[in-house]
């Protein structure tokens, strides 16, 4: 049975998509309203559907998974998908879920609060601080990923799905002015990830542009 992935335009369905097109998964998508966002579902009944509220969500069958990071080792656990993560019970399996778990609880976290500051506060006042710890933070962050990333490929075992979401991290941080790219080792991996076919594809199906300021 072909899976269904249920996103929002620009969303972190990006990440999984991504996966999806580079395992050639048979998959449809459904896209949400614009202007939703798994905040708001509750105002969107046609949304809800048994997705637990959560956006982005993967069908598979009978079974409906949420959370980006779950999603993408629901997809990972596939055969066709085996090759975009280390084998399993591995060092570098245990580094790749070590990196997946730092990219999403830490430099994605990160990124929203600069995003969305109002999630965080109510006030102007309690907005700006919000975004000025996210922006210090961001900095950090991306120190810490640049001095333990491989040559070109998060990993040294070559391209894996954290290439993808890592790539994904760098597109959504032009708008804070300090894009990941700017970091001479992320900047490898965002610039031959991001012309990739697969990624392409995605790119291109989502509507998405590539952020100008990659010139």
């Amino acid at each position: 049975m072909a899976l269904v992935l249920h996103y929002i335009y620009g969303s972190t369905a990006s990440i999984p998509h991504a996966v999806l097109e580079e395992a050639g998964l048979p998959y449809s998508l459904k896209a949400l309203p614009s202007g939703v966002d798994d905040v708001h579902l509750d105002h969107h009944p046609e949304a809800n559907f048994k997705l637990s509220g959560r956006i982005p969500a993967l069908e598979d069958g009978s079974s409906v998974v949420f959370e980006t990071g779950a999603i993408i080792m629901h997809l990972l656990a596939k055969p066709e998908a085996a090759h975009l993560m280390p084998a399993y019970g591995s060092n570098e399996y245990s580094r790749f879920m070590q990196w997946l778990f730092y990219l999403t609880t830490s430099a994605k976290a990160t990124l929203m609060e600069f995003m969305w500051p109002e999630r965080w506060g109510r006030f102007a006042d309690d907005q700006d601080w919000v975004r000025e710890r996210a922006a210090d933070r961001m900095v950090t962050q991306c120190d810490y990923l640049d001095s333990n990333v491989s040559d070109g490929t998060f990993l040294s075992v070559g391209f894996t799905a954290l290439d993808i979401y890592l790539t994904e991290l760098a597109r959504w941080s032009a708008v804070t002015g300090m894009p990941m790219w700017r970091w001479k080792n992320l900047g490898k991996i965002v610039e031959a990830t991001r012309n990739r076919p697969a990624y392409k594809r995605m790119l291109a199906m989502q509507r998405i542009s590539w952020p100008m300021q990659a010139a």
